[in-house]
């Protein structure tokens, strides 16, 4: 092998180093779609529903962002750890009581997190979107 020629071995880590700066880059401000702020309050049975999962999952192409309920029932959805707010346009809801903290169980019927009936719209800016679940 010539002096002038990388090693296959440096040619691949070259590629790899490559591909991981594309990834990250990828993750930049720059990169994000636009994202409204979402809160809102869950309650069952007219009571604040806490220690529940809040998923927005886009109806078209993006991330899924998630809350959890506080004791009052309120939640903030975050888009990535330290982003908060969810893509712009329809989303599928799902909210899930289930923890390992509960041993799993369910305590909400399956139309709101399996076969779920819940949607909600983001709009640029803010939006207050509330649910009312009904155990019935």
């Amino acid at each position: 092998m010539s002096d002038c020629m990388p090693s296959p071995l440096a040619a691949r880590n070259t590629l790899a180093s490559a591909l991981l700066l594309a990834a990250l880059a990828g993750c930049s401000p720059d990169n994000r779609p636009p994202l409204g702020t979402v809160t809102g309050t869950v309650t069952l049975d007219g009571r604040p529903l806490a220690a529940a999962a809040v998923h927005f999952t886009p109806d078209g192409p993006g991330r899924t962002s998630l809350g959890s309920t506080d004791s009052a029932g309120g939640y903030r959805l975050r888009y990535l750890r330290d982003i908060e707010g969810a893509n712009l346009g329809r989303h599928t809801v799902r909210i899930m009581t289930a923890t390992e903290e509960n041993g799993g169980r369910e305590i909400l019927p399956p139309r709101y997190h399996a076969a779920t009936v819940l949607e909600a719209v983001v709009q640029p800016g803010t939006n207050r979107i509330d649910f009312s679940l009904q155990s019935r």
